[in-house]
Parts: structure tokens; C-alpha cells; sequence
């Protein structure tokens, strides 16, 4: 096993042991996923060229600037969180790490022409050229999401394992046979954990893609323009109260949306369902006053629907019930798993 490997599977199980997801089966398969795409990711991954430059996880926070007068604003600012900072193959560009149940493997797929237009790219191209760094573009690093999910292992497998040691190809402890036993032959989240790293390993294009994201000035400056005219779109929707509903977005992404009970009437904001939140902006521990910054989770909220945008960045509605998807905890997961496998990159002499 490699440093970088070990590292990224000790950040992994810090994690899943100190913020459990519903119970502690559940997140055992989840962290056992995770661990699997780990283990691909190393042996695809670990002969390319890029090296981080700094630390990983840096939080940004700058002000938003009118290009046209050079006023910032006095109402909001903008934050934001970049994966690193890497180089490599005569590039200096910013890493973003993404997961999707999407094909990634097609160049011409519509996950990469999304990506294309995606306008956090220039979001973080220019919070990173405000701060006095000029990229290049972006690195997409994309993982794919098995869709496999743990099985009843079959005699075959367990003859494999009592007589070989072994599943998957992989060597087995022998405790681990003793826990399939006890379970009564069903296959353990760390035996799961390598039929998904079998199968990484077997197919890595399909899991593991990365491209360079470009962006021209002239896009970043665009943009800058945009991120203008949303704040102050945001700042007049505070004024008047007008925090329209958009009906379209209530089942976004085959879930229903958090606030639907409110909002069609079923539910109340001072219900036992709700919690106001003191901190907005919970994935960036130390932004302060949260409610007049923004981030891209933000302004794509308000885009969505401004009814949402109101109940969760200016009332500071959470509900108390973890409701949180299986997706976003493994993202989660896997991006403080990355963050240490990036950090423990090999030392130059």
C-alpha cells in the first residue's frame, strides 16, 4: 500500500467515525464504498504528474467588485472553498473534485459539455485571481459512483475465502471469514469494499477521469460582471420580500426539496421540524455573518428558486431530522479522504 493510500484511508475512517451517517451499518457501506474508489484511484492516479501546491481545503473570502466602477459592494461578499491548487505538464490550475453517477468515460458526454459553461469555474478563477493568483483553468478530478451494493456472497465465495485467503483477488484476513460466518454469509462492508475496488481496477475509465477546464480573462471578467448583478438581484429580493417560488425545482433531482411542506402549507418554519442555523454557510468553518456572503451552493440556490434561497441563507432554516443524501455524505467522505492523499504526495529531493 502506498503513503499516499494509507493516508487517504486513515482521513477516511476519522471521518466516517466522527460524523456517522443515520446509523453506523449505514455508514460503514458508505465508508466501504469510498474506501474501494480509493484504492482505484491510487493505482490510476499515482504516476500523474500534478503536485499540489500549498494546502488543500483553502477557504477564500473576498469582496465582490462592480468591474465597470471598481465599487465593492457594501451589502454582500463572496467565499468559497478550493480543493488545491496543482501543477503539472507546463500548467497551473485549480482542483476541483467532483463525483456523479454520470458517464464520464465519453469526452462528448453531457456531464464534460455542462462542465464546459459551469460558472464555478469562474467563480474560483476569479476569487483565486482577486487573491493574487493567476490560473490557468481548472482540473476536473471526477469520480464515478459504483453502482454496485453489498451481496449475499455465494458459496463460490465463501469456498474462495476459507480455501484461498482471498476475494476479489485480494488477500483476506482470516477474522474476516470469521465475521462472513457470523453474519451468516453476508458480505462485510471491508469485503464489499474491495469487490468495488475489483471492479475500479478492472474498468478505471470509466471511474477515474480528468480534464482541464479552460477559461479565456475575457470569461472571468463576464463573470465578474454576473456575479455583480446576482448580488445585487439578491439584495433587492431581501428589499422587497419578493422570494418568488419556482414550482419546477420542488422535485429537483428525484427528491423532493427540503422546504415543500412549508411552502405548500403542510409545515411551518416554528414547527419541531426546524432549527435556525447561526452559521449559513456550515461547510466553511470560520465565515462569519454568513447571511451577506455568498458562495456558489448560494447563488445556484437562488437561481433555483428564490422561496428556497430565503428559507435557507437568510432565515437560516436547517431541518432537524438529518435528512442528508446518501450522495452528499460520500462526496463529503471522499473529498476529506482526497484532501489527504493530495497532501501526502512524495516529497521532492
Amino acid at each position: 500500500m502506498s503513503a499516499r493510500l494509507a493516508a487517504a484511508l486513515v482521513a477516511l475512517d476519522a471521518y466516517v467515525l466522527d460524523n456517522p451517517w443515520r446509523d453506523p451499518d449505514a455508514s460503514a457501506v458508505i465508508g466501504a464504498k469510498v474506501r474501494g474508489l480509493l484504492i482505484g484511484y491510487d493505482a490510476h492516479w499515482s504516476d500523474a504528474e500534478w503536485t499540489l501546491d500549498g494546502e488543500p481545503e483553502q477557504i477564500v473570502r473576498l469582496p465582490i467588485v462592480n468591474p465597470e466602477t471598481g465599487r465593492t459592494s457594501r451589502t454582500f461578499s463572496q467565499a468559497g472553498k478550493f480543493d488545491g491548487i496543482v501543477s503539472g505538464y507546463g500548467k497551473r490550475l485549480l482542483l476541483e473534485h467532483k463525483t456523479t453517477s454520470d458517464d464520464v468515460a465519453d469526452p462528448n458526454s453531457t456531464y464534460w459539455r455542462r462542465l464546459a459553461i459551469d460558472s464555478q469555474v469562474s467563480k474560483y478563477l476569479l476569487q483565486a485571481w482577486q487573491a493574487g493568483t493567476k490560473l490557468d483553468g481548472a482540473l476536473y478530478d471526477v469520480i464515478r459512483k459504483p453502482t454496485i451494493r453489498p451481496k449475499r456472497l455465494a458459496k463460490a465465495d465463501l469456498a474462495e475465502i476459507s480455501a484461498k485467503g482471498t476475494y476479489c483477488g485480494f488477500d483476506v484476513e482470516r477474522n474476516e471469514y470469521e465475521n462472513v460466518l457470523r453474519g451468516q454469509g453476508d458480505e462485510t462492508p471491508y469485503l464489499y469494499s474491495l469487490r468495488v475496488a475489483r471492479e475500479t481496477l478492472t474498468e478505471p475509465e470509466r471511474f477515474y477521469q480528468r480534464r482541464t477546464i479552460p477559461r479565456l480573462d475575457a470569461d472571468v471578467a463576464e463573470y465578474s460582471t454576473e456575479l455583480w448583478a446576482i448580488a445585487d438581484e439578491i439584495r433587492l429580493a431581501r428589499l422587497t420580500g419578493r422570494h418568488f417560488r419556482n414550482s419546477a425545482a420542488c422535485l429537483e433531482w428525484g427528491r423532493a426539496c427540503e422546504y415543500l411542506g412549508i411552502c405548500s402549507g403542510y409545515d411551518t418554519p416554528d414547527s419541531d421540524n426546524w432549527r435556525h442555523a447561526a452559521d449559513v454557510h456550515e461547510e466553511l468553518p470560520g465565515v462569519e455573518d454568513g447571511r451577506d456572503v455568498l458562495t456558489n451552493s448560494r447563488i445556484k440556490c437562488f437561481q433555483t428558486c428564490r422561496r428556497k434561497h430565503f428559507h435557507r441563507y437568510e432565515e437560516g432554516l436547517r431541518r432537524i431530522q438529518d435528512d442528508e443524501a446518501e450522495a452528499l455524505y460520500l462526496g463529503t467522505a471522499l473529498h476529506h479522504a482526497l484532501a489527504a492523499w493530495w497532501s501526502a504526495q512524495p516529497k521532492e529531493a
